[in-house]
């Protein structure tokens, strides 16, 4: 029973690793933090991949789902999508859209990041190393259990975000009606699936390059930041969300093109989800922490989570080796 659940056991603990601590968004003085972050991130992550395997809505639903909870997260939840002054940032200043509200730097930014890297990425990297990566981990009680647990792990966000900024019930519809679409699409997803092409798609290796460059380009604020630079201060914020949007439909559409050919398999799966791992293990040492903490001990912690990172890369290879030799 307890080896049956254990890949859920696993990415209910690495969705806040890899979401928060490998980001380098929490140091690791606060890794007691991470037992109330396994509800909403863990819980989020385990219950959008057992609805996608459970219905067979594929990884374009899990994209979709995983967008949507990144909506109720940072609309609903954190509501950083709509503070102005979220912890102190400013986050909104760069790309402010005064008829919604919203930032549309911050907006385009973050939800890239919950719904690839808090939700993608966990999930195929646990899927690669599973012998049953396709099917449901859990029963109907399990995935009842994973949905109240992501409910109480975003019960504490939400009794505490009123006392900072409270939401318009304008903010709270319009919320609701883009998390409710993205839903509606990951299920309408299932059934435009296009039959697979005679060709060979791209290697491993240069699914693995691609998305590395494509991560590099994803933080390059980061990258700009540690040369002294502001992005705001050189770049239009249109320009900035433009290269966004350009740089999603680039990785979509290469990633469904090379997915749909016949020799697509769970090698070119890891190689995805490996860049997305790597991406984050070096954005973490530019990372600064949003909690206090030692420049000595922040380093030491960007530096044991980021060899836990390949750690966990070795780890997942031996087990593909075992199930699916290399193409």
């Amino acid at each position: 029973m307890f080896k049956r659940i254990l890949p859920a056991l696993g990415l209910l603990v690495l969705a806040p690793l890899v979401g928060e601590y490998l980001l380098g968004n929490i140091a690791i003085n606060a890794l007691p933090m991470i037992i109330g972050l396994v509800p909403l991130y863990g819980g989020g992550a385990l219950l959008i991949r057992e609805v996608a395997r459970r219905w067979r809505l594929g990884w374009p639903g899990i994209i979709l789902l995983g967008l949507a909870y990144a909506v109720i997260e940072e609309g609903l939840l954190t509501r950083s999508l709509f503070d102005p002054d979220y912890v102190g940032l400013r986050l909104l200043d760069y790309g402010f859209i005064p008829a919604l509200g919203i930032g549309a730097y911050w907006t385009v930014f973050v939800l890239a990041i919950h719904g690839v890297w808090s939700i993608a990425v966990p999930i195929s990297m646990v899927e690669a190393g599973s012998r049953r990566p396709d099917t449901p981990w859990l029963g109907r009680a399990g995935l009842t259990g994973a949905a109240v647990l992501f409910v109480l792990g975003g019960a504490v966000p939400m009794a505490l975000a009123p006392a900072g900024y409270p939401l318009s019930a304008a903010q709270i519809a319009w919320t609701l009606i883009t998390a409710v679409t993205l839903i509606t699409a990951a299920f309408l997803s299932a059934r435009f699936r296009r039959p697979l092409l005679p060709a060979a798609p791209a290697g491993p290796w240069t699914v693995f390059a691609i998305t590395i460059a494509a991560g590099l380009a994803f933080w390059h604020p980061s990258l700009l930041a540690m040369a002294g630079i502001k992005l705001e201060s050189i770049v239009p914020a249109w320009i900035t969300v433009g290269f966004y949007l350009a740089l999603y439909a680039t990785m979509t559409l290469l990633v469904l093109r090379w997915s749909r050919r016949t020799g697509w398999g769970p090698w070119h799966r890891f190689a995805l989800s490996a860049a997305g791992l790597v991406t984050y293990a070096w954005h973490g040492f530019p990372q600064p922490p949003s909690f206090p903490a030692p420049a000595r001990v922040d380093l030491m912690g960007n530096a044991v989570f980021a060899l836990a990172a390949l750690g966990l890369l070795a780890f997942v290879v031996v087990r593909l080796r075992r199930t699916a030799p290399p193409p």
